[in-house]
């Protein structure tokens, strides 16, 4: 009971998102490849300047569609695959991937979130514009706190934008 209870709020949750993502007005501001590029370029600057390990960032627009891949020389082939989910999970839910961390303490949501591939490790983060989500950037290889912060970094480029 509990689980269906739980599918239904994550599957509303979705739908509500999905609602917002398709409605008429177009975004302030769209997810291009410049603005993929100067993220990327940010992120790999803190990772060399913290001597962090190889990374792999993976840049979403608004529908989750890849618009950039980025992966360091030495990067583990998983973190591309890791990176481009926890991009979408963010797109997806509309905030950071460690902010589901408390719903998946519990095995059947944990289960539930593996079976919608959503995931709650850190480094996946939306990209808002006027509180619109307008993509996600999603950062794998480091450790969390490494891939979140990495993955802030590169947010931070859009509000440098913005202004």
């Amino acid at each position: 009971m509990r689980l269906s209870r739980r599918l239904a709020a994550i599957a509303g949750s979705v739908f509500f998102l999905n609602a917002v993502l398709a409605a008429d007005t177009p975004p302030a501001r769209f997810v291009d490849q410049a603005l993929a590029e100067s993220m990327a370029e940010q992120c790999f600057a803190r990772s060399h300047v913290n001597s962090w390990p190889a990374l792999t960032i993976a840049v979403v627009d608004a529908g989750g569609a890849l618009v950039l891949l980025r992966r360091q020389d030495g990067a583990a082939s998983v973190t591309v695959d890791a990176a481009l989910l926890k991009a979408r999970t963010a797109i997806r839910f509309g905030a950071t991937t460690q902010a589901l961390m408390a719903m998946s303490q519990d095995p059947p949501t944990r289960d539930l979130m593996m079976l919608l591939q959503l995931t709650d490790d850190p480094g996946g983060v939306p990209l808002k514009v006027a509180g619109r989500v307008i993509g996600a950037i999603g950062v794998s290889g480091g450790t969390a706190e490494q891939d979140a912060g990495c993955a802030d970094v590169g947010m931070a480029v859009l509000t440098v934008e913005k202004k």
